[in-house]
């Protein structure tokens, strides 16, 4: 038997197809890349029996199924689908196309693999493949990723192939395990975010179309996305903010990837939900609000406040619990008084402002992020507090922020002394 894999091995090397693949090594030398000349390539492709090129597309896929070079894989994978494309016109056999295949799917796994991480490119690799089984696997690549990745940009550009995927394998009737496995990274990926990059967290301004406002319905023109300290989840209020009356609300509202959603269901109120899509990088939204009460009430407009801005930058210096946990002076809606910060649960830390004269009291209870430097603080879920550690222009570092009401849809700025 060995001798006669050895013989078997052999003949592969005395082959057309061993000898092409041979050259590659010196189209690398020569201009960069395996094939300097595709017209020529193929010419020789063309001259092979069935056989020969299956055994070039095998030989191809085992000499570059590690390579990281980009400009190398392109080259590679206009050559892959042009060698597919003969096979299937010359009627391969089908395990000859299958290799062809094979090869196009590899390169494109270790483009989407090594490639800047761009959305929309990743779902363009994604099309590109041709089996299932490759689409599952390259969202499962990046699901074994997620835990290295800290950078919010790349999160926000994986929410983005994430959908796209999604909606790719429904379009081509992928079976349920593949799209579900790309709902099940987007889930993951926007757990992550919440902490790295609140960006749906905040007001947002919007407006509603002319049907929609003649429902018989208080109309609202703001929206408060607060991320709860609570076991709440998100508590999201749509808002009149001239009458400064909240028009709905939800408790356990959701977001998934770009989408924010919730649902009010009551046996004496009446019943409604609500969905709307977030543009991550313009902070565009649109979305609807249906009832048992009224038609569809459409809404459209722009995000006024994120808490996105006070978690970017970075920290000054290293921070630990030691940091926050006293008292800080300093300033919240324009009320001069005290911040008072304790930690009687592990990662859980509770806080009480008081206003210098005594007559505003706030509690409150949230989250501190260490790696930047952020604090995050809810009050009853209905007044947000965040605040980072930055250097001022004077190279100072300080406790600055902002804080927003999810009742009056309004946000102001915080600033405390570090504690001394």
């Amino acid at each position: 038997m060995k001798k006669f894999i050895q013989f078997t091995f052999l003949l592969a090397m005395l082959s057309p197809a061993f000898a092409q693949t041979t050259t590659v090594d010196a189209g690398i030398a020569t201009c960069g890349v395996p094939v300097c000349s595709m017209s020529e390539q193929m010419t020789a492709l063309k001259a092979m029996n069935s056989d020969q090129r299956g055994m070039f597309a095998l030989n191809m896929k085992a000499k570059f199924k590690d390579t990281t070079d980009t400009k190398v894989l392109e080259n590679i994978l206009e050559l892959s689908k042009e060698l597919n494309a003969l096979s299937v016109e010359r009627k391969d056999e089908d395990w000859v196309i299958r290799a062809a295949v094979d090869l196009t799917n590899t390169i494109i796994f270790n483009l989407a693999k090594f490639s800047e991480v761009n959305g929309e490119n990743l779902v363009a690799f994604y099309k590109k493949f041709g089996t299932q089984t490759s689409r599952y696997n390259l969202i499962a690549h990046w699901q074994t990723q997620l835990v290295k990745i800290e950078d919010a940009k790349v999160l926000n550009e994986l929410v983005t192939f994430a959908e796209g995927a999604r909606n790719h394998s429904v379009s081509v009737n992928d079976e349920e395990w593949v799209p579900r496995a790309a709902t099940s990274l987007i889930t993951e990926i926007t757990i992550k975010l919440t902490h790295l990059d609140p960006i749906h967290e905040g007001l947002y301004d919007v407006t509603l179309t002319d049907a929609s406002q003649s429902v018989g319905i208080l109309p609202f023109d703001r929206i408060a996305v607060l991320d709860s300290s609570s076991a709440k989840n998100l508590v999201v209020n749509f808002i009149n903010s001239k009458l400064k009356v909240i028009v709905y609300t939800y408790n356990n509202a959701e977001i998934s990837g770009n989408t924010v959603s919730g649902l009010f269901l009551s046996t004496g109120e009446m019943a409604n939900r609500f969905k709307f899509e977030l543009n991550r990088k313009t902070g565009e939204v649109s979305g609807l609000i249906e009832s048992t009460k009224h038609d569809k009430i459409e809404f459209s407009g722009k995000q006024l406040f994120s808490t996105r801005t006070v978690f970017a930058g970075k920290a000054p210096k290293e921070v630990s619990s030691k940091d926050i946990i006293g008292t800080l002076s300093g300033e919240l809606a324009g009320v001069k008084g005290t911040l008072t910060i304790r930690s009687f649960r592990e990662n859980v830390y509770s806080a009480i402002f008081t206003s210098s004269t005594g007559s505003i009291v706030l509690n409150f209870q949230g989250k501190f992020f260490p790696k930047n430097a952020v604090l995050s603080l809810t009050s009853g879920d209905k007044v947000k507090l965040v605040l980072s550690l930055r250097e001022n222009e004077n190279g100072d570092a300080t406790w600055n922020g902002a804080s927003f009401s999810t009742t009056t849809g309004t946000s102001t700025k915080a600033s405390f002394n570090t504690l001394k």
